[in-house]
């Protein structure tokens, strides 16, 4: 296959769609896929944030501009309560001999 003339009938080549909507939910789904893309590769809050108010992130930053900032904010801290879990307790140095502590057995 040519690199500069593509077969139109190869189903590996990329094909660019429009679709209008006039309905929010659409974009509402595209955002919530954005985060939880993101925060599932450990992205903070603040960083996915980030991501929807720069111009380079075409799709985010629509999602922004459509949505506003309060419901961005808001799917990312679902996907963020979804993600989080309470910290083990620490581990503490205990005996001379390298043995460790572990507070939830000195109950």
């Amino acid at each position: 296959m040519p690199y500069d003339n593509p077969d139109a009938t190869d189903p590996m080549t990329l094909h660019g769609v429009v679709v209008q909507t006039a309905d929010d939910h659409a974009v509402r789904q595209m955002a919530e896929c954005f985060v939880e893309e993101y925060a599932r590769m450990g992205f903070d809050s603040d960083r996915i944030m980030r991501m929807f108010k720069t111009r380079g992130y075409a799709g985010p930053f629509m999602a922004y501009e459509a949505l506003g900032e309060a419901a961005i904010r808001a799917l990312i801290a679902g996907q963020m309560s979804l993600r989080t879990h309470p910290r083990p307790p620490a581990m503490s140095p205990g005996k001379a001999n390298g043995d460790i502590t572990l507070p939830v057995l000195d109950r």
